[in-house]
């Protein structure tokens, strides 16, 4: 099995992004996967965090690849940081309990290690461009989606382009809560309507959002 998925879970079925342990944590382990690299293992891939009032951090059963760690820590306290601290605990959580696991599973610390210091290069922004930029029917304008991933919200934007690379337009088209289950959807396929109207279609689906240049 290959890990690629890291998972802080906390007070479940909190729905307010503003209350949430759950949302405001994935935009680092959303990045730290981003930066992790393959790594085989004989049973896991995903390790799932649930943190809470528990008395020990301990390692579950893995099951059908799902590894399921159980964390005391204090949520309410996380909730309390200052919005430029959350990010920074995130990872120090996420360090602390992958620590333990490594131990547990005899695995090779070099690999969680490089992700979480990229994550701190990339200074815990979590921002990416989806797919290709695509370029008008006149080939004089290129339209990409940007995305950012932050604490209370998943941001798509599409911005215009001409050929020297100078922004044209910049135009924020949808902002979702921050979990890929509510913003997947809306990242279809980017097309030209026509020389001066972009569209960003919903997956599997004929609906769009639209940028005009005019």
């Amino acid at each position: 099995m290959i890990l690629k998925k890291f998972l802080i879970f906390g007070e479940e079925g909190v729905s307010d992004v503003k209350r949430s342990f759950s949302f405001q944590t994935r935009c680092i382990t959303n990045l730290f996967e981003k930066q992790f690299e393959k790594y085989n293992t004989s049973d896991c891939k995903q390790l799932n965090m649930h943190c809470g009032n528990y008395s020990k951090l301990m390692l579950q059963e893995c099951v059908d690849g799902f590894c399921e760690i159980t964390v005391p820590y204090d949520i309410k306290a996380f909730l309390e940081y200052p919005d430029n601290h959350k990010k920074e605990k995130t990872l120090e959580l996420l360090d602390t309990i992958l620590s333990y696991v490594i131990k547990e599973k005899n695995w090779d610390p070099i690999p969680f290690q490089k992700a979480s210091q990229r994550v701190k290069e990339l200074n815990y922004i979590n921002e990416f461009i989806w797919k290709k930029p695509k370029l008008n029917p006149n080939k004089n304008y290129k339209a990409e989606v940007q995305c950012k991933y932050d604490l209370y919200e998943f941001i798509i934007n599409i911005v215009i382009k001409d050929m020297k690379n100078t922004i044209i337009k910049k135009e924020k088209l949808i902002s979702t809560k921050p979990d890929e289950l509510m913003y997947e959807r809306f990242l279809g396929d980017l097309k030209w309507l026509n020389d001066y109207e972009v569209a960003l279609y919903e997956k599997h689906s004929k609906r769009f959002t639209s940028v005009k240049l005019l």
